[in-house]
């Protein structure tokens, strides 16, 4: 750590003796006297507060480390120390804190991470989103990665990327955005996919115990191509269903799933073949494969460059998975574009055809709410034009919506554009008039990014 320009250390606990007081405020006010844009406005406060704290606690815990003061105090690990100092701290905060701080400040890829250190310190990310970052970038430097194979212009070009992408996307997604990343830039990608398949396979595991009271408890970790046969299948039979009068299903999501474990388990007892989501395969997964990755992986391996297959909720896959599914499973050709949409052959017709609804949850992967995400199974197709103003039924004019978001969007009179295959509603306008245009201005893709970063790289590689 460097010495700067010292301020007296009694100024800052004056200011951060202000911020507690502040808060202190805040807590005696009752929260029905705050109006509506008080609470937005006291909301969006607090979460730059919780920002800078981390971001400052991040800063303080590694000058704590490069002082060496765990060592002195008989504390092997930094995590140890802070938990001596603040015994309240969780075992996995502290440690996820301790990696962040020696990661961002004494590792070998502390003077690459300048740009997210500022990032985080002017609380323009989140600490989540600062591991994401961090460790994407530390994957790809040495020596986790060669450094003639990602040029350090490539490496802070990426850095860049994922930072920009931080504005739009929490940390979840960023992570999907961040893995698409490592994955074209890193050589040894398929090589690491396949490790972390075998280690998954070695750590699945899956136990069934009854209680005193005779109810079945079940726990265990599922690998992803397990995980999304059980979920596929759960969702067939887990929708909800009203009563013949027309009442609505009284069950909660949690019961609808038990109820079609219990039924699917009774079918395969009774009759294996009765299995609705089998047809004639073992299992039926939706798993996309852009065509050059899936003719190199029946060659042999991927190439440096190359998308790896994914399932849907966006797990990369080696080669050697690639070509097991190939194997078992059958294999459903979708012509797509550049940007990774479905081509779209548009209908007249109101009701979108099942054809249409495999592309939409293909391309959406579940509800498109803001903070939603309801599986597919559990979505309606929703007309993004309304059909009575003259939207189209077509691919680009459908989104998801689960139940409760599309009475939601109709009721409200929600307004959606498709941006570059993604379904972005803005809550910040009033709905359009009846008659309205829609106009769009699409920000850049997070993959068209990357793919166009992966396309510079390889020129310099060529070079």
């Amino acid at each position: 750590m460097t010495a700067g320009p010292r301020a007296p250390i009694s100024e800052a606990s004056s200011a951060l003796a202000q911020v507690v007081a502040g808060l202190e405020r805040l807590a005696a006010v009752p929260g029905w006297q705050a109006g509506e844009g008080e609470l937005s406005e006291a909301l969006a406060g607090l979460d730059q507060v919780g920002r800078l704290a981390q971001a400052q606690s991040t800063r303080l815990l590694a000058e704590v480390s490069s002082r060496g003061l765990p060592g002195q105090q008989g504390h092997a690990r930094l995590e140890h120390w802070l938990r001596a100092q603040v015994p309240t701290t969780s075992p996995r905060a502290a440690s996820a804190l301790a990696r962040r701080a020696e990661r961002l400040y004494t590792s070998a890829v502390a003077a690459e991470l300048a740009p997210t250190r500022e990032a985080m310190l002017s609380a323009r990310i989140t600490p989540d989103q600062v591991d994401v970052v961090s460790t994407t970038i530390e994957a790809l430097s040495p020596p986790s990665c060669p450094a003639e194979v990602v040029d350090a212009d490539t490496l802070a070009e990426a850095q860049q990327v994922l930072l920009e992408q931080a504005g739009s996307f929490d940390a979840p997604r960023l992570r999907t955005i961040a893995g698409y990343l490592r994955d074209r830039l890193d050589p040894n990608a398929d090589q690491r996919l396949a490790r972390d398949e075998d280690a998954r396979l070695r750590a699945r595991t899956f136990a069934v115990g009854t209680d005193p009271s005779g109810m079945v408890h079940v726990a265990g970790a599922l690998t992803p191509e397990a995980g999304a046969a059980l979920s596929t299948a759960l969702d067939a039979w887990s929708a909800p269903r009203a009563a013949a009068d027309g009442t609505p299903d009284s069950r909660t999501p949690g019961q609808r799933r038990h109820d079609a474990l219990q039924h699917l388990a009774e079918s395969a007892v009774a009759d294996p073949t009765l299995l609705p989501t089998t047809r004639g395969s073992p299992y039926r997964i939706a798993v996309q494969v852009p065509f050059q990755t899936f003719a190199h992986a029946l060659g042999g391996g991927l190439e440096p460059g190359d998308a790896p297959a994914t399932l849907v909720d966006r797990t990369a896959l080696s080669s050697v998975a690639t070509q097991l599914i190939a194997c078992a499973a059958e294999v459903l050709p979708v012509l797509i574009d550049d940007l990774g949409n479905p081509l779209d052959v548009g209908d007249a017709q109101y009701s979108f055809t099942p054809k249409q609804r495999a592309a939409v949850s293909l391309r959406d992967g579940g509800c498109t709410w803001p903070g939603c995400g309801a599986p597919p199974a559990w979505c309606h197709v929703h007309h993004l034009v309304p059909f009575g103003r003259g939207g189209p039924t077509s691919v680009a004019n459908a989104g998801l919506l689960c139940g409760r978001h599309h009475r939601h969007a109709h009721a409200i009179g929600a307004v959606a554009t498709l941006r570059d295959g993604q379904v972005v509603w803005d809550l910040a306008r009033p709905p359009d008039p009846p008659g309205a245009q829609l106009t769009t201005q699409p920000p850049p893709k997070a993959t068209k990014v990357i793919d166009a970063l992966v396309r510079r790289w390889r020129t310099r590689q060529e070079q």
